[in-house]
């Protein structure tokens, strides 16, 4: 608007918290964005998808090198068609849309079959008036020249004694653009291109052209000329180095002349790209983008040979999961399967097992490693179409296989107890009096229900009965009393799991007991890392509504009879959050969630009681059992 200031601040300092402010704002310069081909084995929704971004990024016009239908049919009905959807289409611009005819709108050699250069000619000229022209914009004159003139890859003389006489009109032109749709310097035909490149001698110019569906760039005459790739054309899509990519041309004219950018379709993205719950999908993914891998071999004399590798995957989300992945190339050994496919649905996790069968025996100490390439995805409609990748190096060396997630449970009355990979893979092996398992002893082919103290051990036996270390897991029965059950976690280095509290109810606690009161470092066994579940029910001496003050660092959730009362699962520094609930005098089922990522861990928990009094939550009100 009239009167608004060019620039305005309230910075008086004399050092400014800018560069300069020589703004390119010029009222001469100006932008516009050309289309490469369409067609030539046309890829359904390309065009379109050009447009819409088009009109994000709002050049001042769109220049097009032709081949916008594909002009292959076999009469001028269906033809007509192709042009009402193309028009469909370019209608949906914002800014003005300048034709140019290619070889797929006329053509000009002659097809059995095909609709005759004459009658798409007429087409054309019906629906735009003319097969070459010329426009003027801010000082610029845009050529639009038709290289498929009467003969193919042909600009008639008449084209060009017409462009001889709008050149000498024009001397004055601050560039000239020359658009084609054959790259016709670069074409053995007599095509007349040398001709009109003689009237062009004495001006700065740019020549663009397509048809070829590869970007290059040549310096011809000591000025530019480029033959653009393609905006849904046939083409490989071999990537930049190959110049085939879906793209528009951006040009900006300076005074100094025109600067180039090539924008990928597939790089422009929407304001809403990534929505306000991207965060929490990724977490959710990233928390499952885990495999654990064992190896079991034949060892002999020193010498490793054939065995087992066992990859486990884990779903710790509430939704189903994909994952997929091979094995690359070995120079050591042949994996069967070479590719797995696994699908998980929320809160499962599979064993696969993979036969290692070694091109020659190897001694441990050679580091022998085998590569997965995995990819893992949400497989559910309707979720972000997120996927991650990686690379995981199994190395081919006996080691511990951790049968179990737990390593010691408390519980009352029983418990249920399943082993971390499926029986299906293999023979589990175990005993619960503190004996090595051999073949003789109990298989898991089921949960095994607990109702006394136990040691569990157990073996993993490989198809070719090679057997794995000894994994140990073990049981106390307690008696219902005051005080909480504290379930401890440990996990890796899992990217989710250090910003953000986890879905535990998806996870297996690595040890259970009991406790008395509240306190991370007592009942942790490292100081990072880790997340802590403290369980059971709080007795309250009265009705009426509580607030919940909790204090936490890194993060936690607070939940009364199942209702989160507080919830701050993010990283945070110390600090503290509060909660309202109305709550009935009496017992009460209570979980207070943490989780540590490193340095300090603070978690306490006070309450203001309905009578507004506020103090700490009393280790006597707690208890669990019955």
């Amino acid at each position: 608007p009239q009167g608004r200031a060019r620039f305005e601040s309230g910075v008086d300092t004399d050092a400014k918290p800018w560069t300069h402010l020589n703004f390119l704002n010029d009222p001469e310069q100006f932008q516009f964005a050309i289309v490469s081909d369409r067609t030539g084995s046309p890829r359904a929704g390309v065009f379109e998808d050009a447009v819409r971004k088009l009109n994000w990024l709002r050049p001042e016009f769109v220049m097009s090198v032709g081949d916008l239908i594909q002009g292959t049919s076999a009469n001028g009905d269906t033809n007509a068609a192709e042009w009402d959807e193309f028009m469909g289409w370019v209608d949906q611009l914002e800014m003005p849309f300048f034709f140019l005819a290619g070889n797929h709108d006329i053509q000009a050699k002659w097809v059995d079959g095909r609709v005759p250069y004459e009658v798409m000619r007429s087409q054309w000229e019906e629906r735009f008036g003319t097969t070459y022209y010329y426009y003027k914009y801010k000082g610029a004159l845009i050529v639009a020249l038709f290289s498929n003139d009467g003969i193919e890859r042909h600009i008639s003389p008449e084209q060009v004694s017409y462009f001889k006489g709008i050149l000498a009109d024009n001397q004055d032109a601050r560039w000239t653009f020359v658009f084609l749709h054959h790259p016709l310097w670069a074409s053995p035909h007599d095509s007349n291109i040398h001709e009109f490149e003689d009237l062009l001698q004495d001006r700065d110019y740019t020549v663009f052209a397509g048809h070829q569906h590869m970007y290059r760039h040549f310096e011809r005459k000591d000025r530019s000329y480029y033959v653009l790739a393609t905006t849904g054309g046939g083409s490989p899509l071999r990537g930049n180095d190959f110049g085939e990519f879906d793209h528009i041309t951006w040009v900006t004219m300076t005074n100094e002349g025109p600067v180039l950018a090539n924008i990928r379709l597939d790089g422009i993205l929407p304001d809403d790209v990534a929505g306000d719950d991207v965060a929490y999908y990724s977490y959710l993914l990233t928390m499952s983008a885990e495999v654990d891998t064992n190896v079991i071999l034949e060892e002999r004399d020193g010498k490793l040979g054939e065995g087992v590798a066992y990859l486990t995957f884990w779903n710790r989300s509430p939704h189903a999961i994909a994952y997929r992945g091979s094995f690359s190339h070995s120079h050591h050994a042949h994996t069967r399967p070479g590719n797995l496919e696994v699908a998980l649905k929320p809160g499962a996790s599979k064993t696969v097992a993979v036969d290692i069968e070694p091109m020659a025996a190897f001694a441990s100490d050679d580091r022998v490693f085998l590569e997965f390439d995995g990819w893992v995805s949400f497989d559910e409609p309707g979720l972000p179409g997120l996927e991650i990748s990686g690379k995981h190096a199994i190395e081919l060396k006996n080691r511990k296989i951790e049968l179990a997630a737990q390593e010691s449970l408390v519980f009352y009355d029983s418990i249920e107890f399943d082993f971390a990979i499926s029986p299906d893979i293999g023979e589990i092996r175990y005993t619960l009096d503190g004996s090595k398992p051999d073949r003789s002893s109990s298989i898991y082919t089921a949960p095994i229900s607990i109702d006394r103290n136990a040691t569990l051990k157990a073996r993993l036996f490989a198809s070719n009965g090679t057997p794995s270390e000894v994994d140990t897991v073990s049981f106390q029965e307690i008696e219902p009393s005051q005080g909480l059950i504290c379930e401890y976690y440990e996990y890796g280095d899992n990217r989710s799991l250090r910003y953000a509290l986890p879905d535990f109810s998806l996870m297996a606690p690595t040890t259970s007991k009991a406790v008395w009161k509240i306190d991370p470092e007592s009942d942790s066994r490292r100081e990072e890392s880790f997340g802590l579940v403290y369980k059971g029910f709080i007795d309250l001496p009265e009705s009426g509504d509580y607030i919940f003050h909790l204090e936490s660092d890194d993060g936690a959730r607070l939940l009364i009879d199942g209702r989160t009362v507080v919830d701050d699962p993010r990283k945070h520094p110390f600090r503290e959050v509060s909660g309202e609930i109305r709550l009935e005098k009496g017992r009460h089922s209570f979980e207070l969630q943490y989780f540590q990522h490193k340095q300090k861990m603070r978690l306490g928990l006070e309450h203001t009681l309905p009578s507004g009094k506020r103090r700490p939550v009393s280790t006597e009100s707690y208890s669990f059992g019955n």
